[in-house]
């Protein structure tokens, strides 16, 4: 949702770069992406600044 972002955004939320997913987000974006959705749809979050 578009307006999802902004709101975790606040709570100190931030969209993970593909070069720090770990194997098992890797493993979910591949599961998800075999179901069918689209994986430029899809974002990770990570809280705080790591």
């Amino acid at each position: 949702m578009p307006w999802n972002g902004p709101y975790y955004a606040r709570l100190g939320f931030r969209d993970l770069s593909e070069q720090e997913f770990t194997p098992g987000l890797l493993a979910i974006r591949a599961g998800e992406t075999k179901l069918g959705l689209d994986p430029a749809a899809r974002v990770f979050l990570r809280r705080g600044r790591q």
